[in-house]
């Protein structure tokens, strides 16, 4: 059963078409239908032997020679189709009041600036876009309890989320989680657990990897002018499905970037989370490629981390922190045998990965992770698929 939605505007521009063309096709049919209202007016004083012809003489010259043309009967006359035949002076006059009116709606709108191109790329936002809702909260008990058998160990982050969609389901709100930390090892499925979490209640996702940010452009987008401008990754996200209250996932928080330019100028992928984290300016977020002030304050934040001793202080200070711990060997032989079920292994297949499961802590003098898992899997997948020699 699909997720329940509401509506709400994301950019404060005026609702009116600012395509020429479209204006255009308003303004003839506009024309048209006043034509034939006007003649329609005169119709009802004038008899209509004097609008077709003075030489009618008979009502039935229309069918006396249905049959001699081939011509099916009971065909009408509408001595009004001359309305929708514009003239050339109509045609030009029209396209010129088009074009103008278009040029003003797009200055009073505050987007003159954008091309044509950037205008189409903008135009979705310009309705309201949908806001995934949690049916009740039901729903809510499901979705947490799916989340905790596929990865028990995230028990904490499970239990987050299941107390935040109780809340929306009974105060009738949108989905919306209060930015949070998960910090633990590497390979316990952090970013899957979010994944999941998306999956299950129907919600747009986006990954942002903080290591990889650079100074935070990819987040909120680079200015027109450099040949890499472009929207940030949750406005294209918006976008793109429609939908105001996307989930975004930020990983490796603790290993975030920041850049200074040769002016001199400082960016850091910290400032820029924190124009989006933080209610009062996601509120009124101006995007750096647009130049318009959008509303993000329905978008959630997941973000995760290895070691909670590098993550920013700003960041920190808002968002809840919750320590992960490592699955145990029991939580990885469960997810293998799930796994390998899903990926259709025969039972000898199956056995031998979970053989492999279990030696390996001994063979590699480490700790095994969901991603060994996930190769040892792999691994099985292809030799079960290899020809066997005779």
């Amino acid at each position: 059963m699909k997720s329940q939605s509401a509506t709400i505007r994301i950019v404060n521009i005026p609702d009116f078409e600012t395509r020429a063309e479209k204006i255009l096709e308003h303004l003839k049919a506009h024309l048209i239908a006043l034509r034939r209202k006007n003649l329609a007016k005169l119709a009802s004083k004038v008899p209509a032997t004097a609008l077709i012809g003075d030489e009618v003489e008979d009502e039935n010259f229309l069918h006396d020679d249905d049959d001699a043309l081939g011509l099916p009967g009971e065909i009408e006359f509408d001595p009004f189709d001359d309305a929708a035949n514009l003239s050339h002076l109509d045609r030009v006059t029209l396209r010129e009041r088009a074009e103008k009116l278009a040029k003003a709606r797009i200055a009073a709108s505050g987007i003159a600036h954008l091309r044509k191109d950037e205008l189409e790329r903008l135009r979705p936002a310009l309705s309201p876009m949908k806001l995934i809702m949690c049916r009740d909260e039901a729903h809510a008990d499901e979705i947490a309890a799916g989340l905790h058998a596929e990865a028990p160990w995230l028990a904490a982050a499970t239990e987050y989320a299941w107390h935040a969609l109780r809340q929306s389901a009974r105060c009738g709100e949108p989905v919306r989680f209060r930015p949070v930390i998960l910090n633990g090892p590497p390979g316990v499925g952090k970013s899957l657990w979010a994944r999941n979490l998306a999956k299950a209640l129907e919600l747009p996702l986006a990954d942002v990897d903080a290591s990889k940010g650079g100074a935070g452009f990819g987040l909120v987008g680079l200015e027109r002018g450099w040949g890499s401008a472009q929207p940030g990754r949750p406005l294209d996200l918006l976008l793109a499905q429609r939908v105001a209250n996307p989930l975004i996932v930020v990983d490796e928080i603790c290993k975030a970037k920041s850049a200074t330019s040769e002016g001199g100028s400082h960016h850091a992928f910290a400032d820029a989370l924190l124009s989006l984290l933080e209610p009062a300016t996601a509120k009124s977020w101006e995007c750096p490629f647009f130049r318009i002030t959008f509303d993000m304050s329905h978008l959630s934040w997941i973000l995760t981390s290895n070691t909670a001793r590098t993550i920013p202080d700003p960041i920190r200070s808002r968002c809840q922190l919750l320590e992960i711990a490592d699955p145990t060997p029991q939580h990885l032989h469960d997810v293998a045998n799930r796994q390998a079920r899903r990926l259709g292994l025969t039972q000898a297949a199956r056995d031998a990965a979970l053989a492999a499961l279990e030696q390996a802590p001994v063979l590699t003098r480490r700790r095994i992770s969901l991603r060994d898992v996930s190769r040892i899997l792999d691994r099985a997948v292809a030799l079960e698929g290899r020809p066997i020699l005779q």
